[in-house]
């Protein structure tokens, strides 16, 4: 089968997950014998050549070159000029290439233009919605409002929110159209979430990440019924380093475990993309003013290939989010068997069972963080049952199973269409 990829970003140009995956499923599609073709951006300037893809780099986003965090202001002209290119675009694309099936992952920073586009190709068209973007093009409102209340649960944020959906969705419909095509879900949350938004596509599924397991542990898993140090405790935040990941939760936490836990030396590692640099300097200024300088570091982001020794190198693993559709991290994690605790938001609790294989929290509550953190911390049969039962659990979350899924859905689709 013939397959176009359709992404804003592609390796080596990444700034999340949502790329990364991408990149994972077509290199497995074209290993498999796909014949596979990548449309994206060129933002980023990173070139690389992947084994059976043909990778086009010839999108423009409409997002600030070297920051993709920064406000994107172009004049009314340059944005039609970019719309106008990225669409031709597509459309020769399309032509060119003549796929059997379009494969549509995250098209944030491009303009809905791209979207009626593809409806009007007539092309067979497949989602892989792991989180809002698509809620954005079309129903901004609704998304702003979600995120204000149910996210960040504060209304002043719905203003800004709703100016910064206005700025880089210029031209959204406020209506949405009846959407061709299959919706793949990573989550029941998602699939709910889109549902309320008002969307409806013609068929759905919902077909959970997986992770690739290495074939051998670089270092032995850790001793979970002891602590690594005597008289310490080693915390660990790993994610992206912006406010919806929830981190000012754990600095907000912090004392209240560190009272808790008067025995013991607190530590806490926070590894991740630091790039919002004002959020970065909110936590920066809180943990000096609650006087946690010391026990707070901070390290860049690590490659994936090097989670499984980051989680072996810490006690217990906090996860804070205020929103997460379906966390691959939190999937690591548990696969490495470190304790968990994590927030009960999105596909969390699809993933974790409290008590059973982690522990869970309530968004943005400090005090059951502190408390559920300190609980592990004290019980060691606890942190070595979940540890264990996370494990196992974890397994059945494989890259290779998620890809058997993909292959027979996109499979099924096409021999719709034949008949």
């Amino acid at each position: 089968m013939k397959i176009l990829a359709l992404s804003n970003l592609y390796p080596p140009n990444a700034v999340g997950g949502y790329e990364i995956l991408c990149f994972e499923v077509m290199c497995s599609l074209a290993a498999k014998g796909h014949t596979v073709v990548v449309l994206t951006s060129s933002y980023g300037d990173k070139q690389a050549d992947y084994a059976n893809q043909q990778v086009l780099r010839s999108l423009t986003l409409l997002a600030t070159n070297g920051n993709i965090y920064q406000p994107f202001t172009p004049s009314a002209e340059d944005r039609d000029a970019i719309n106008k290119h990225n669409v031709e675009l597509l459309n020769q694309v399309l032509a060119e290439q003549d796929p059997d099936l379009v494969f549509v992952w995250n098209l944030h920073f491009y303009d809905v233009s791209l979207l009626t586009a593809l409806e009007r190709s007539g092309r067979r068209l497949v989602y892989l919605l792991t989180d809002n973007w698509l809620i954005a093009f079309y129903n901004g409102n609704f998304i702003a409002q979600y995120f204000s209340h149910e996210v960040y649960g504060r209304p002043p944020g719905l203003t800004a929110l709703l100016r910064r959906i206005k700025r880089t969705f210029a031209g959204a419909l406020t209506t949405i159209p009846p959407l061709r095509g299959s919706a793949i879900f990573a989550s029941h949350f998602m699939q709910q979430l889109y549902h309320d938004a008002g969307f409806r596509f013609t068929e759905s599924t919902i077909i959970h990440h997986g992770v690739t397991a290495p074939l051998a542990a670089p270092m032995p898993f850790a001793d979970r019924s002891r602590l690594l140090y005597e008289g310490k405790l080693r915390l660990l935040f790993a994610g992206r380093v912006v406010e919806i990941k929830g981190c000012h939760t754990i600095i907000e936490a912090l004392p209240q475990i560190i009272k808790g836990l008067p025995m013991l030396q607190v530590e806490l590692s926070i590894v991740g993309d630091d790039r919002d640099q004002p959020y970065l300097a909110q936590l920066r200024n809180r943990i000096q003013e609650l006087g946690l300088t010391s026990a707070v570091t901070f390290a860049p982001a690590v490659p994936e290939t090097d989670l499984f020794q980051l989680f072996q190198t810490h006690d217990l693993y906090l996860f804070p989010s205020l929103y997460e559709p379906f966390s691959l991290t939190l999937i690591h994690a548990l696969q490495a068997g470190i304790p968990t605790v994590a927030s009960t938001v999105g596909g969390n609790p699809e993933i974790i069972t409290n008590g059973i294989t982690g522990m869970l929290f309530g968004k943005g509550l400090a005090s059951q963080l502190a408390a559920q953190t300190i609980r592990l911390a004290q019980d060691h049969p606890l942190r070595t049952r979940v540890a264990t039962q996370a494990r196992q659990y974890a397994s059945t979350f494989t890259f290779s199973r998620m890809i058997g899924q993909v292959e027979t859905h996109l499979e099924t689709i096409r021999q719709k269409a034949a008949q």
